[in-house]
């Protein structure tokens, strides 16, 4: 950012960072030993919370546990958390409730679903800092449009999102803006360098 560090900058890279994983519907950090009851759509894949997926523990269906043979994470499949079973499909714990959406089924979310032990997701700059014998893997765009978000929040700062200007010459005049269109905490740089990182959940 250009600026000496203080306790508010590092305020303001802890809010972009937030503001970055909540644009992109996901959890960045990686996690080990994660558990997770992903929603079962009677689909040959399963959808993980927190890609890329780096290892699975174990996956139970029913209570009973899958055999690795039966399922890969190979390839683009872990980067985009997806865990395809090799034959037949996944448990259906989704009720179809018409077009892509459903509703909660008998077994989401419980022991007798499907159950997902496995470690996901990068290895952030803020954990290398608390572990120096880690290697920093968060990509450098997602990594850089924090950096442009932080600097937009910190240029803004005191500035009603509410109040919109304009300035012509020696002339400017501002006004209240029923909405705060264009207004975001992201910058449009950084939301188009987060596009491939965007998750969309069906619900």
């Amino acid at each position: 950012m250009g600026i000496p560090v203080s306790p508010r900058v590092e305020v303001l890279v802890t809010a972009a960072s937030r503001a970055v994983a909540g644009y992109c519907g996901r959890v960045f950090e990686r996690g080990l030993g994660l558990v997770e009851y992903p929603a079962g759509y009677g689909r040959p894949l399963l959808l993980l919370e927190r890609p890329p997926v780096l290892a699975i523990s174990g996956v139970w269906e029913g209570g009973n546990q899958v055999s690795a043979d039966e399922y890969e994470i190979a390839g683009g499949l872990a980067e985009a958390g997806m865990l395809r079973r090799r034959r037949g499909v996944w448990r259906a714990t989704v009720r179809s409730g018409g077009g892509v959406s459903g509703t909660l089924g008998d077994f989401e979310g419980s022991e007798d679903g499907l159950r997902v032990v496995y470690d996901g997701g990068y290895v952030t700059p803020g954990q290398w800092t608390l572990d120096g014998a880690l290697v920093v893997t968060l990509p450098e765009d997602v990594q850089e449009a924090a950096v442009l978000t932080a600097v937009q929040l910190y240029r803004s700062r005191g500035v009603d999102a509410m109040v919109a200007s304009e300035s012509i010459g020696d002339w400017s005049v501002s006004y209240f803006a029923a909405k705060a269109e264009g207004k975001s905490p992201i910058p449009g740089a950084a939301r188009a360098l987060l596009a491939p990182y965007v998750l969309y959940r069906v619900s």
